[in-house]
């Protein structure tokens, strides 16, 4: 008796740590279609260039259920539609009877937890991967959806829309447009040729080359810019701003951090820079003209550049405010802090 019972329950230990995996895959030859348009109730996405006349789908479920009829359930529940439609390729991944009430769920919330519409996925306390891969022509535009999981698009020459309840965002090398959307975690874009905007309500911005103009915000987090060739604009709740070598105009605020930037030739347009919590630096070339307007609260302005300004002399570079042109005078250069001190600094 005693050695049946050990055997169940090695048995039952040995259901309860099953690692199981399956693999859905399903493909659409791609005729005048050149948009993909794919939503997915959870899961992380990546979609990249593949065959010049197809788009292929391959989705991984991976976890580690209390059974094996368990997981089996979870993969019937579970279904994935690709299709063309006029110009668009709709890929729609999808659980059906797996979501619950979330007051029936919550007395047993774990740490990973998949919810929407008050309703939470039963199978996600146990669903460790559910992964979409998508590969597209590469001249496709694309607007991926998810309510769980990071987004990762990579080296398309088109139109690039990315949205997400819960995860990261990573484009890179995106030859249109891009709009980036999530509701918690970081973003990323390195290598665009179109326009930004990109919006998270609690994660860094990082953002490198991109040539058109750059919209940017986070609720709770830094922003970093380099080498952007249009216009900027960076917004923070808390967090500090950086902006290295831009050759457009600039207008970055932050609430709680400092600000930095470095332009690169003639400002074409008035750039503002302010923070509420932070000291602002900013590296002009020698021979840029500007109408410097600069005041802190709580500390000095400080410059390389001789300024007409109404401080008590023209060489009193170490006041609280500085007013007047630069080399001339040009557009406006806008600096101010309430709780820091300002450099304008000539490379």
């Amino acid at each position: 008796m005693f050695r049946l019972l050990v055997a169940a329950m090695a048995c039952a230990s040995f259901l309860s740590a099953a690692d199981l995996e399956d693999h859905v895959r399903k493909s659409v030859s791609v005729s005048s279609a050149n948009h993909l348009v794919l939503n997915a109730d959870a899961g992380s996405i990546r979609v990249e260039p593949g065959a010049v006349d197809r788009v292929e789908v391959d989705v991984w479920l991976h976890g580690d259920p209390p059974s094996r009829s368990e997981f089996d359930r979870m993969r019937r529940d579970f279904t994935l539609d690709v299709s063309q439609q006029g110009s668009d390729i709709r890929v729609i991944g999808a659980f059906h009877k797996g979501w619950v009430p979330m007051l029936a769920v919550f007395p047993f919330f774990g740490g990973h937890q998949i919810c929407h519409d008050g309703r939470c996925l039963e199978y996600a306390s146990w669903l460790r991967e559910l992964e979409y891969h998508v590969t597209v022509p590469e001249k496709f535009n694309a607007d991926v959806d998810t309510w769980s999981g990071p987004v990762s698009v990579r080296d398309l020459h088109g139109e690039v829309r990315a949205h997400t309840s819960g995860g990261a965002l990573d484009f890179e090398h995106i030859g249109g447009p891009v709009n980036g959307r999530t509701s918690g975690g970081p973003i990323t874009l390195v290598g665009g040729k179109g326009m930004a905007t990109v919006h998270t309500s609690g994660g860094p911005i990082h953002i490198k080359e991109v040539a058109g103009d750059v919209d940017a915000f986070t609720s709770g987090g830094p922003i970093s810019i380099e080498g952007n060739v249009g216009r900027v604009r960076a917004r923070t709740s808390g967090g500090s701003i950086s902006i290295e070598r831009a050759s457009g105009s600039i207008d970055a605020s932050t609430s709680g951090g400092p600000v930095s930037a470095s332009l690169i030739g003639q400002p074409k347009e008035d750039c503002r820079l302010t923070t509420s919590g932070g000291s602002i630096d900013v590296r002009l070339s020698k021979s840029a003209h500007v109408d410097l307007d600069a005041s802190t609260s709580g500390g000095h302005v400080w410059t390389d550049f001789a300024v007409q300004s109404n401080a008590a002399s023209d060489d009193d570079r170490h006041s609280r405010e500085l007013h007047g042109p630069v080399n001339g005078g040009g557009p406006l250069l806008y600096l101010h802090t309430s709780g820091g001190g300002i450099s304008i600094r000539a490379d």
